[in-house]
């Protein structure tokens, strides 16, 4: 027999069971209520199991979860200098564009910290007064000398490239930024 005349043959007996309940046909002294909760919850539990046989057949399949949703990443300020300090292979144009934008930093950085005018900021970079740091103040373009031996080191530490030099201006520029001292009121 197939499973659907046997669950219509149920269906169809619930449901005269429960007409005939109602009438208080089938069992005397019965109350309609009853006898009704009693016939839904049958009929409720046959549809169940007809679900659940039905379903034994069926294969496993797991869930497939989507990918995570993913911060959107904000740019941080200084990430195109991260970027063009992590790129191999520097045009000069380049190089000169970051130079300049340092130095603007740098500027900026003194008129902000000292609470100078931009000409004075300007002249402390031009003569590399504003950082201890000697490749620092010679990258921005102060006539600062370095030693031979310096140079060596510079060169045996891997820090003669662009991006070391780079680098170490931004680290002086945080310094200053980061300072108590005023660079301008020390070269007056």
């Amino acid at each position: 027999m197939n499973t659907t005349k046997i669950t219509a043959g149920v269906g169809v007996i619930a449901v005269l069971g429960g007409v005939a309940g109602l009438a208080g046909f089938v069992v005397p002294g019965l109350s309609a209520t009853f006898v009704f909760v009693i016939v839904v919850g049958l009929v409720a539990g046959a549809q169940g199991l007809r679900y659940a046989l039905g379903r034994r057949s069926v294969d496993y399949r797991a869930a497939d979860t989507g990918d995570p949703e993913l911060r959107y990443r904000v740019p941080t300020p200084g990430d195109d200098v991260d970027r063009r300090l992590s790129k191999t292979g520097w045009r000069v144009s380049d190089a000169t564009n970051l130079r300049m934008r340092l130095r603007e930093s740098a500027i900026q950085t003194l008129v902000f910290h000292d609470n100078c005018s931009a000409d004075v900021a300007e002249r402390h970079v031009e003569e590399g007064t504003w950082t201890t740091d000697p490749v620092a103040a010679r990258y921005l373009g102060a006539d600062v000398s370095l030693s031979l031996v310096d140079r060596v080191r510079l060169v045996v530490r891997g820090q003669s490239s662009t991006a070391a030099r780079a680098a170490r201006t931004i680290d002086a520029i945080e310094s200053v930024h980061e300072s108590d001292d005023s660079v301008t009121e020390a070269h007056r």
